[in-house]
């Protein structure tokens, strides 16, 4: 007689995750959860008769509200990238020095030429 190991016991299995499964095992990302606490699941349910195997349910279906295009483009607030933003001279040259100096381009001559213009217009306005 061999003793049981304790490896093989049910009581020492851990939760299937992901990383456990093999290489078709998808858990999903909880998307399903509604703000309320409830799971959806599904929005919809196999048939095995007819045509469509898979028929939506208009019950189950997710329906996301947001505010009207109006509200959107009245807004003050703008996406992330935005391209109808313009910058004036002085922050182009600003957002231009911030590029790295690449050692064989004229990026370093450029960049010093841009600094001693920078320094002759700042003593002007002085």
């Amino acid at each position: 007689m061999h003793p049981t190991l304790v490896c093989l016991s049910k009581a020492s299995r851990r939760a299937l995750t992901p990383k456990r499964g093999n290489k078709d095992f998808y858990k999903g990302t909880r998307q399903a959860t509604l703000p309320g606490g409830l799971r959806t699941g599904a929005p919809g349910r196999f048939v095995i008769r007819g045509t469509a195997k898979y028929r939506l349910l208009d019950e189950k279906v997710r329906v996301f509200v947001g505010p009207g295009i109006e509200e959107i483009s009245n807004s003050e607030l703008k996406p992330y990238v935005y391209g109808a933003a313009r910058l004036s001279s002085q922050d182009r040259r600003d957002a231009q020095l911030l590029v790295p100096m690449l050692p064989g381009t004229k990026v370093k001559q450029w960049r010093r030429d841009a600094e001693v213009s920078r320094m002759d217009t700042s003593s002007e306005q002085s």
